[in-house]
């Protein structure tokens, strides 16, 4: 037995222990049948290529050693990769959402920057500054887009293409094994100074309409939303208990490297599929923002906003006013 096929075989008698684990004996079934097909498939192309460069075709055995060889390799690098990715992200370089304090001398405003998924350790921990905050009678601004009719609904959904409903956080939130933004336990605290600084949906879909994004429109009418409550419960479903700490450890890794990483972000948000729905999302809620700001009464102001409104925020309040500058950032750990 040579090197190769020892270690082809230790590879697959793990991959095959492991899937057992998952699975039972389901996956390890498809992971062999699906071995033989491709090496199968391969070997066809392989005979048909040698044959057109008129070259001698490698006996059928010594084939599938080498096959299987390589897809040995394949999985050790792709599953150490993959691991050592998620390991890191969950546990070395964990995402930080930052509280900044900014002031102009005047008035001083502390934003936390907001998940709508999250630990609970992480709402309880805003929950109880808020509560420090207002105790020294701070008002309190906080982003939510309120309802609108539901013919403005049915609008937004098809602009974003995505079903957009009242439990969605939540089901998103079963996908990480974390918990949801709940607006409600942020409100009352202390005092009754609470804002909702957004727009509602009526707004939204008023402002995007003045764009006058046919080509969407056309869209929508072929391509109904995303219905995103339902395939997450079907993926639920679909998992046993095994299978799903899987996928949540996974979840959890790109979440904190999306919320972990400002270039990301930025890809992302440029890369939305619908960009003139996206700019009066984030830039139009900017200046509602901005806004509030500047004409509001009260000089000290605690703010949780989704972090990408951060920047802009700041650099428009600083066209008004030089003297606007952070004078203090700390974080939370949104995945703990």
């Amino acid at each position: 037995m040579n090197l190769k096929l020892i270690f082809s075989t230790i590879i697959l008698i793990i991959f095959s222990s492991i899937s057992y684990y998952f699975n039972s004996i389901i996956w390890i079934l498809d992971f062999f049948v699906s071995i033989w097909f491709y090496t199968i498939l391969f070997y066809t192309f392989h005979i048909l290529w040698r044959k057109f460069k008129k070259e001698e075709i490698t006996d059928s055995l010594e084939y599938m050693k080498n096959f299987i060889f390589r897809i040995s390799i394949f999985i050790l690098v792709t599953t150490s990769i993959l691991w050592w990715f998620t390991y890191l992200s969950n546990e070395v370089f964990k995402a930080k959402m930052p509280e900044y304090t900014i002031s102009n001398w005047e008035k001083t405003v502390v934003f936390q920057a907001m998940v709508h998924i999250a630990s609970k350790s992480f709402y309880d921990k805003i929950i109880e500054n808020l509560t420090k905050f207002k105790q020294d009678w701070w008002v309190y601004f906080f982003e939510w887009v309120k309802p609108g009719t539901e013919e403005n609904m049915n609008a937004f959904n098809d602009a974003i293409w995505i079903q957009f409903e009242s439990d969605l956080y939540e089901n998103f939130s079963k996908l990480y094994w974390v918990t949801f933004q709940k607006p409600e336990d942020f409100l009352g605290l202390v005092n009754d100074l609470d804002f909702n600084v957004d727009l509602n949906i009526n707004q939204i879909v008023e402002l995007y309409n003045e764009k006058n994004i046919r080509s969407w429109e056309q869209k929508a009418k072929y391509s109904p939303p995303l219905d995103a409550n339902k395939e997450i419960l079907n993926t639920l479903a679909s998992l046993n208990d095994r299978e799903l700490k899987v996928l949540v450890y996974l979840n959890q890794a790109i979440l904190n490297l999306i919320i972990w990483s400002d270039s990301l972000q930025s890809v992302l948000s440029e890369n939305f599929n619908n960009e003139m729905l996206f700019d009066v999302i984030l830039n139009w809620r900017n200046k509602v923002l901005v806004d509030e700001i500047s004409k509001s009464e009260y000089n000290k102001i605690y703010i949780t906003y989704w972090l990408l409104h951060f920047k802009w925020v700041l650099e428009q309040l600083q066209k008004q006013d030089p003297r606007w500058q952070i004078v203090g950032t700390r974080y939370l750990y949104p995945i703990d």
